[in-house]
């Protein structure tokens, strides 16, 4: 067998040459950096001079290539690195993944039907739309779908427990409510206490802040919730596992208790829940006013846990009557301990002791349980936190007058910004830089709290800047009541010291967050008793974490306990383009004077309209969205999601660079494109003709979609042109111009004038002067001999005004409805670094140069060029030269000189 031969590209020049070296014997492989072979011509709608159907002629060469069994076609992919030299040259490639099984994929195109995400298609020029899971064209060789992934969005690479939030998103938008709220059921089954009470990360790392303002991502999560709520939909969850043995207890029904049990009642393990309060939820139920979370929605959510089988056992502490032991002997494999921080830390001042002093944990913990305690008419809360904001505006619906006491300012707060907003539009007032010395008590009651005021020193460890005394500042604030929420901590006396559970000096269990397992082997934690007070996602993230692990100790097996993530999608690969200012969804409140009077939402939730038209504002930052709508849908069982690169080595005897060109983006201004809708390229012009375009081959505006009266074609548009690097011409600017121009006349008779403006018509080759002369007389076709100065848009009637130079030296204007720029061809940027890394020498505009005396020679042995690669030249010149290309390759390959030159 002889060395193979690698040709880079896969246009006309790499296919034609693919084919004669296979044809001589010689194994080649043929890398494309796109899903399909084909290049440019298959964006054709027809080649000059004979109009005949671009695809017609070319699809019998793709499937000739494709199938040569002396030809290995490895499209999605690109040459890394080419070490060695001539005849012993290996080739470095990547295969970037398509995250699709090629064998298993049959091209059937149902996947790409259910995919939410549209964005520009390439082959279409941007004149069209693709799905995020595509092939470039019908008849795309290989017939594989390809999904384009940039990475993985930041909102989810950001949220804590991985929420595929772009998902859901996605799926909002195309109000595919129910698919929407499977995905966020993949992770929790707590979507809608989420969409209420999440601090929501996400957010903070929303791409579409750079354009306006962030989504509203949690807000949607609350209504695909709500949503089947109002649809009187029952969730319908089963065990995608299979029934184990081993019973797993967890302790504390929290988040991260709640996600623990269910993600192994997923996996079909028989959880049993046990916990110390009289009603389940931990500190959702308990910690949570009913004016931010109705309990309805988390009892709603608990239930899909007793739906797949989980026992949950209220008023069941365990630590000191029932011990890990006692479970152990009761047939329990493995323990979570999800036990939360409920104890209220200490403020250490006089008199905190006081019966009017009511902690703040205990405080919203009674009001929850329905225990209404009696506070008075005045109350002071003494902390800058949610569990703080969230006393306060309880004690507002209870009648009292509230003023927060806080030793810092509102910068250093570490509430959320709209609770505390929150807080002020309900009346609660706030005494900044102020600190608590001593409980004021009289009798049975307290009368007020002595303070100090407050400076702000230096920053200390969290970041913010440190609360200095103000000798003589003292003062004191009247009260009734007191609620100290400054903190919360860990009941260590749960456990003894038999129970092997051992805890930091802070009162965190010590466990090993890599598996958050804990001293004990059979014994896993999370949540706040691991972490210290934190937030309910976290939590989550860390009993769904905990759940994996204790799969792997009861299977003995070792797989990932973090979910598969791609790198974050960076900003620099995100498109902005074309997106225009659009305000975020405000969320509909309840009247103010009717928060204050009762514990009823405050948040009322988003409607349809509002849910779609917010998502809708989506940039699909990542393109795919990972909704896994083709996973779902593809009856191959070909998507894989969490495909990576393949770098794979090749030994080749030579290189033949058939990399095609770029589309020149030289455009000057003045010609109207990207202001105008109605200006287009050549190239996107191509595809408003084709019948497989996006018009179907009806020629219209882009704009308004009308059949246009009048075309102007524009000549030398990013060639000839000396004010950029283009000076020289692109030789087939001319004869394109001319055969869209004719195929304009037959696809639309009732268009008035086609005009191509020209500085000189470069008609070289067989017969092309008949083709012009063909388009003069049989088509009218307009030849106006003149360089364009300006096209502008007309904001009344939408008609474009063209100025040019007319025959006697003046400056004219006409209007038309459409105008089409030749655009020039420029070097292929890709190919670009392989030319500065081998040390292929290229022209000043950055071609391939070659031997003029000896084409298709480049500066290095063995690296041969043909095509557009080495300047601008029609298909017919193409083909020669790739002939040429594999006839060189060959001597190569067969062993003959390989340094002829």
């Amino acid at each position: 067998m002889k060395k193979p031969v690698l040709v880079l590209g896969g246009g006309i020049a790499g296919i034609q040459s693919s084919l004669d070296l296979a044809e001589m014997g010689i194994p080649v492989f043929l890398v494309e950096s796109s899903p399909s072979i084909g290049g440019r011509m298959a964006q054709l709608d027809k080649t000059f001079p004979t109009n005949d159907c671009s695809a017609c002629i070319l699809a019998p060469k793709i499937t000739a290539c494709y199938n040569h069994p002396l030809i290995k076609t490895l499209t999605w992919s690109e040459l890394i690195e080419l070490k060695g030299e001539a005849p012993e040259f290996t080739a470095v490639i990547r295969q970037k993944p398509r995250f699709v099984d090629e064998e298993l994929c049959k091209g059937c195109n149902d996947c790409t039907l259910e995919c939410p995400i549209e964005v520009k298609s390439e082959f279409d020029m941007g004149m069209g739309i693709r799905r995020a899971v595509y092939k470039p064209f019908a008849q795309a060789v290989p017939n594989k779908v390809t999904i384009d992934k940039k990475g993985t969005s930041p909102c989810k690479y950001r949220c804590p427990a991985h929420i595929n939030a772009h998902g859901y998103v996605a799926l909002t938008g195309r109000k595919r409510f129910g698919e929407a709220l499977s995905l966020v059921r993949e992770v929790t089954p707590l979507a809608g206490v989420l969409g209420r009470v999440c601090f929501h990360p996400c957010e903070s790392k929303c791409s579409r802040q750079y354009v306006d303002s962030p989504l509203a991502i949690a807000s949607l999560k609350r209504f695909i919730a709500d949503y089947e709520i109002k649809q009187g939909k029952a969730h319908d969850i089963k065990p995608i596992g299979e029934p184990k043995s081993h019973k797993v207890a967890v302790i504390g029904s929290g988040p991260a208790g709640i996600n623990c049990a269910y993600q192994l009642a997923l996996e079909g393990y028989p959880v049993t829940v046990f916990e110390a309060l009289p009603v389940p939820g931990g500190m959702l139920k308990v910690g949570i006013p009913d004016y931010r979370l109705d309990k309805k929605i988390l009892e709603r959510e608990i239930g899909i846990l007793t739906g797949l089988g989980v026992e949950i056992r209220c008023n069941a502490p365990i630590g000191t009557e029932i011990t890990l032991d006692d479970l152990r002997r009761d047939g329990y494999s493995a323990f979570f301990l999800g036990i939360g921080a409920h104890k209220d830390m200490k403020l250490g001042i006089p008199g905190e002791d006081a019966d009017g002093v009511i902690p703040g944990v205990r405080f919203l913990r009674g009001l929850n349980l329905g225990e209404v305690p009696k506070i008075g008419r005045k109350a002071l809360v003494i902390g800058g936190g949610n569990v703080a904001m969230d006393a306060a505006r309880s004690a507002v619906r209870l009648g009292c007058d509230v003023t927060v006491v806080y030793r810092r300012t509102e910068q250093e707060m570490p509430a959320s910004a709209w609770e505390i907003e929150h807080a002020k539009e309900e009346g609660v007032k706030f005494e900044y830089l102020t600190a608590p010395l001593e409980v004021i008590a009289e009798g049975s009651g307290i009368i007020g709290l002595k303070c100090q005021k407050n400076a702000l020193g230096q920053a200390d460890s969290s970041g913010r800047r440190r609360p200095v005394a103000i000798p003589g500042s003292e003062f004191v604030m009247d009260a009734d009541c007191i609620i100290p929420a400054i903190g919360q901590a860990v009941d260590t006396g749960m456990f003894s010291a038999a129970s092997g559970i051992c805890f930091e000096k802070n009162g965190a269990i010590i466990c090993d967050m890599g598996k958050m397992l804990t001293g004990c082997p059979d014994v896993f934690a999370g949540g706040d008793a691991v972490s210290g007070p934190a937030t309910v996602i976290e939590a989550i993230a860390a009993g769904n974490k905990a759940a994996k692990s204790i799969r792997n100790y009861l299977e003995g097996t070792d797989l990932p306990v973090e979910p598969f993530l791609l790198n974050e999608t960076p900003i620099e690969e995100i498109r902005f383009e074309g997106l225009v200012h659009s305000n975020r969804a405000g969320m509909p409140v309840l009247e103010k004077v009717a928060r204050i009077r009762s514990f009823a939402e405050v948040e009322l939730g988003f409607d349809e309209y509002q849910s779609v038209k917010e998502a809708l504002r989506c940039v699909d930052c990542s393109i795919c969205s990972e909704c896994k709508a083709c996973e779902h849908t593809c009856r191959s069982g070909a998507i894989r999601h969490e495909q990576l690169d393949e770098v794979v080595e090749i030994p080749v005897s030579s290189v033949i660079i058939a990399s095609g060109y770029d589309t020149s983006r030289d455009i000057p201004e003045d010609l109207g494109y990207g202001r105008s809708k109605n200006v287009v390229t050549s190239m996107e012009y191509e595809r408003i003709l084709s019948a497989s375009g996006p018009y179907h081959g009806h020629v219209q505006r882009p704009s308004d979609g009308r059949a246009p009266s009048r075309i102007a074609f524009i000549q030398c548009v990013g060639s000839r042109d000396t004010k950029c690097d283009s000076e020289y011409c692109s030789a087939v600017c001319c004869m394109y111009a001319v055969k869209e121009a004719i195929i304009t006349r037959e696809h639309l008779p009732t268009v008035k004038d086609i005009n191509i403006f020209y500085m000189d018509m470069r008609a070289y080759g067989k017969d092309i002067d008949k083709y012009v002369d063909s388009a003069k007389n049989k088509y009218g076709i307009g030849f106006i001999r003149s360089r364009v100065a300006d096209v502008s848009e007309n904001k009344e009637n939408g008609k474009l005004n063209v100025k040019f130079c007319n025959d006697k030296g003046g400056m004219t204007a006409d209007e038309y409805d459409m105008v089409v720029l030749s655009v020039g061809l420029s070097p292929k940027k890709e190919i670009q670094a392989f030319f500065g890394e081998t040390g292929v020498k290229t022209d000043k505009y950055g071609f391939c140069w070659v031997n003029e005396m000896a084409p298709p020679l480049t500066s290095k042995t063995g690296l041969v060029v043909c095509g557009a690669a080495s300047g601008p030249k029609d298909i017919p010149e193409t083909v020669v030269e790739a002939s040429a290309a594999a006839s060189e390759a060959s001597r190569i390959a067969n062993r003959l000189d390989v340094s002829r030159d």
